[in-house]
């Protein structure tokens, strides 16, 4: 396995190229010869050179699949190129490939830090496993520690979507076995535990109903209308207007979000939900609250109308 600096040494002509087929080989499954042409404005023929290059290297690592019509991981024989780092496969898998993210440190056109990052909670073969299920539209199964229950027992889960709330690598899933039916969900990454993908198994493909056209949660896009809290100070509301935009002369946002993402929104922006007939019954509006949602009502009658 090489570094992406080993890589540039012994390859100088070719590494950026050869670290995109290992990329896309181990965190999507297949790579295409087109995929390299568009990504490198290759020639077919350049394209297939690489393609070539690559094999001679990493002799065991794809083969042609009739099926998909691609080069595809070859799952027991395959060994990556490169060491990738989990956090920097999925930030490129949402962003696009960037060699710049495979020097370590990354390269930056000016200082930049992460901060809070938490160390090595997410582990990149099992990213791995994730993510090409979801291109591949099949299940894993996996022991998922889920804060909301004590059964850590062994879920079986179709992936479909990867998303990152600021702070944790989360993706959308449908769990199959689920006892209370909502089988739509989101998992985090670091919580995923002994991942297996089920890639050959006709029973493990995802059915029509288990892909995110079947989501109704995530296919419903709620419009919010928020409003700076009333309990907040003048001097609160300045910092608010100024950390989302808002005009100075106003107190209002609207912004919409898919419904399966709500309670997200609500948690990092600090949303006072509670329905105005309800503020004097209930104590959470005493907590702290940058915006109060003013078509709450609205909200949870379209919610019930698509559950």
């Amino acid at each position: 396995m090489y570094t992406y600096e080993l890589l540039k040494k012994s390859h100088p002509k070719s590494a950026d190229r050869l670290s995109f087929i290992d990329f896309m080989l181990k965190f999507t499954g297949i790579i295409k010869r087109a995929d390299i042409s568009e990504m490198f404005n290759l020639s077919d023929a350049a394209a297939s050179k690489i393609l070539s290059e690559y094999n001679e290297l990493c002799p065991n690592n794809l083969e042609y699949n009739r099926t998909v019509r691609a080069n595809a991981i070859v799952r027991n024989s395959y060994q990556s190129l490169l060491d990738f780092n989990a956090e920097t496969a999925l930030g490129m898998l949402a962003n696009g490939f960037n060699k710049n993210k495979l020097s370590s440190p990354a390269k930056t056109t000016i200082p930049f830090e992460k901060i809070g990052q938490i160390p090595n909670n997410l582990q990149t073969e099992s990213i791995a496993k994730i993510t090409r299920a979801i291109n591949g539209s099949h299940a894993i199964t996996c022991c998922y520690k889920s804060e909301n229950s004590d059964n850590h027992d062994k879920r079986t889960i179709i992936p479909l979507a990867i998303m990152h709330d600021g702070t944790s690598w989360m993706f959308r899933g449908f769990h199959r076995e689920d006892p209370s039916n909502i089988n739509f969900k989101t998992f985090h990454f670091s919580r995923a535990l002994n991942v297996e993908e089920h890639f050959n198994q006709k029973s493990f493909k995802a059915a029509s109903e288990e892909t995110l056209s079947g989501d109704k949660k995530w296919n419903l896009i709620l419009p919010l209308q928020l409003r700076i809290h009333k309990d907040r100070s003048e001097k609160d509301a300045e910092r608010i207007r100024t950390d989302f935009g808002i005009e100075a002369d106003s107190n209002e946002l609207t912004i919409s979000v898919r419904a399966a993402l709500l309670w997200i929104i609500e948690k990092k922006w600090f949303i006072d939900k509670t329905i105005n007939k309800e503020k004097t019954k209930n104590i959470e509006h005493k907590k702290f609250y940058k915006f109060e949602l003013m078509n709450a009502e609205m909200i949870k009658l379209l919610q019930e109308i698509n559950l």
